[in-house]
């Protein structure tokens, strides 16, 4: 057993790209499952099989290969089924991967000239010039307007995939596929502003990421992967890479550098390269990341391929070759690697000896079957009837709504626990609506909450605020931190006012908002505090930026909200910018121009921020750790619950434990 924070320092490094926390530097490669439904879903055995390697420690796992057009179904999905009614597998996927703290990614590509629609249609492919492809199919050439359209569909993907609940989406740039056609010199030779130079052939992919940055907002992380070398004779190099990661410098968070060219199935090398054989070193790709991250200032950049040892990793990153390692199967192989990395026991670590016999049972008889892991793709007959808990001691941190969930879930598995609460009583800063009178039940299910720790064998200890030093002596073998998140100041001129109120505040002490006032956010906190104040007698009306009450995936409750809105008469003023607070109100700018909206108090909703920070403070007090609830990700009750007791069910059920 190993030092796992002196030994992988790097490795085990938590990374916030865009407001969103990854757990480590170890990122989960796109793969696909042929357990697709007539609809184009993923079936049940496949969101078992991503939600198995999202329980062993990766800090994305991805969902690889879905189109982003429908002329060209590859695979059989195309994003559009994401969302649509009645078929939910992928936002339950994605949830799944949420609840074991990884974050859930959707591959997103555009096919090209490996279109396998014309197998069946005998029709033609789309691609950036006329030609015959190896097949002897005709290819046509891009039309503008087909271009465009291609644009577009990149920012309905991606959108689709962010209400889906993904967290990050990878564009397909690399293996030959669409976007790479046209950034390849030898493919595309167009006169036009689609080929000639790097920047023109580089035009598509650029547009797609911008497109998607426009639709999805500047939160929203995006990643590409290139060929670092299409390898192949006649292909480009890793020269011609570095100018095309250039042209993608900032418009993508990320860029993944793997190798590889069009029709790798007919090119030995090409396909042992990119799917690195045992016939080749460890990390023989590392290389043109490397090299391309000495070309890129602003995106981070990712090595892969072949890559099991956490060592050479860890090397990897340490060096500066790369930001990021992914796998793909070696987490195939071993779904538990980045778990047993953090443990401290890389020697219990099962390698991928890449015999390639995953992908040959993939695309011959439907599984990613392993030689060496008998249980990968065969997750329903061996999950669903899970094994015996290894008695752990836990120590969860944070009494709210994640921390008594994940303190009754373990203490039901055997587990001994201890909760800690730096204030006098468990229910964390949602207490502050529990005199509200339509938050009655959820004031009840609080109150049950605490009268199960008090029944069970939890060591729960009110008033202790919890330090890094304090944890490592309790000697845990799991850390939940469940610490919650902080509310959002906006920089807005005026806030730190004597009349500046937090929602949180007046839902707890509704007498703060004296006179009238006015909420800045329509979300269901600001709507919600503004419907208690209008039943207690207040003036109040909200101010939102946005054209809509913001729902935050719950469009049954935003019905209802927009109900009692209606009977209400409650006023809220849409596409309204707040300005400047002054001691007399609100100066905003509106539809109809500048405005000023006199009220005695002003309340923020403006959302909450995890507090991620405090929370990687215990990450290495230790083997494992899992941050739950608002401090990973703000969101509901609904998802600190369902995250709080899927880490709490798994631990000690793994073999390596």
């Amino acid at each position: 057993m190993v030092d796992a924070f002196k030994t992988f320092p790097n490795l085990l490094a938590p990374v916030k790209i865009r407001g969103t926390v990854f757990r480590s530097r170890m990122f989960g490669a796109p793969t696909g499952h042929t357990d697709i439904t007539g609809t184009g879903q993923p079936g049940m055995d496949a969101l078992m099989y991503f939600k198995r390697k999202a329980a062993g420690g990766a800090a994305t796992i991805t969902l690889g290969e879905v189109n982003v057009d429908p002329d060209e179904r590859t695979f059989g999905r195309w994003p559009r089924e994401i969302l649509t009614p009645g078929n939910y597998n992928y936002p339950r996927i994605a949830s799944a991967i949420w609840r074991h703290g990884a974050v859930p990614v959707l591959e997103l590509q555009f096919t090209g000239v490996e279109s396998k629609d014309r197998d069946l249609k005998r029709g033609e492919a789309w691609g950036p010039v006329d030609m015959d492809d190896y097949n002897g199919y005709r290819v046509r050439a891009m039309t503008e307007e087909r271009l465009l359209e291609i644009i577009e569909g990149y920012g309905k993907a991606a959108l689709a995939a962010k209400k889906a609940g993904f967290g990050m989406v990878t564009l397909h740039g690399g293996h030959g596929w669409g976007l790479q056609q046209f950034y390849s010199p030898s493919l595309n030779t167009r006169t036009d502003r689609w080929g000639g130079s790097t920047q023109n052939r580089c035009r598509l992919a650029v547009m797609a990421l911008d497109e998607i940055r426009r639709v999805c907002g500047e939160d929203f992380p995006i990643e590409i992967r290139i060929s670092g070398s299409e390898i192949i004779e006649q292909g480009y190099g890793i020269e011609e890479a570095c100018r095309i990661a250039e042209q993608l410098d900032g418009h993508a968070d990320i860029i993944h550098v793997s190798v590889g060219s069009i029709n790798e199935f007919k090119h030995n090398e090409a396909y042992a390269r990119t799917h690195v054989s045992m016939f080749y070193p460890q990390g023989v790709n590392v290389q043109y990341a490397a090299e391309i991250k000495k070309h890129v200032k602003n995106s981070l950049v990712a090595a892969v391929g072949g890559m099991s040892d956490p060592y050479f990793m860890e090397e990897i990153l340490a060096s500066g070759k790369a930001d990021i390692v992914y796998m793909a199967r070696a987490l195939i192989c071993d779904p538990d690697l980045p778990n047993k990395v953090r443990s401290g026991r890389p020697e219990l670590i099962r390698h991928c000896m890449r015999c390639l016999n995953c992908n040959a049972e993939c695309m011959h008889h439907g599984d990613f079957l392993c030689s060496l892991n008998p249980e990968i793709c065969r997750e329903r007959e061996v999950y669903y009837s899970l094994p015996e808990a290894k008695r752990q001691k836990v120590l969860v941190i944070g009494g709210g709504i994640a921390g008594m969930q994940a303190a009754l879930t373990a203490a039901k598995n055997g587990h001994e626990v201890i909760l800690c609460e730096k204030s006098g009583e468990p229910g964390g800063a949602i207490l502050c609506e529990k005199d509200v009178p339509f938050k009655e039940n959820l004031r009840k299910y609080i109150e049950l909450q605490k009268q199960l720790i008090a029944n069970a064998p939890i060591d729960l200890r009110l008033n202790t605020e919890v330090t890094p030093d304090y944890a490592v002596a309790e000697k845990p073998d799991v850390i939940i931190a469940a610490v919650g998140a902080d509310p959002v100041v906006p920089d807005i001129p005026g806030v730190a006012g004597a009349n500046v109120r937090q929602a949180m505040e007046v839902f707890a002490d509704p007498d703060l908002a004296s006179g009238k006032s006015v909420i800045l956010g329509a979300g269901f906190t600001g709507v919600e505090l503004a419907l208690y104040l209008l039943m207690k007698g207040r003036s109040v009306e909200v101010v939102e930026m946005l054209g809509d009450i913001s729902d935050g995936g719950n469009d049954c409750h935003k019905m209802a909200v927009k109900d009692m809105v209606a009977q209400t008469g409650l006023n809220i003023r849409f596409h309204t910018k707040a300005v400047e607070i002054t001691e007399s109100g609100l100066r905003c700018e509106g539809p109809g121009g500048e405005m000023f909206i006199g009220a005695d108090t002003v309340i923020l909703a403006a959302g909450m921020r995890a507090r991620s920070d405090l929370a990687q403070k215990f990450s290495r007090c230790a083997p494992l750790f899992y941050a739950v609830g608002d401090c990973g990700k703000p969101g509901s009750v609904m998802n600190a619950n369902a995250a709080a007791y899927t880490v709490a069910r798994y631990i000690g059920r793994t073999a390596f434990v």
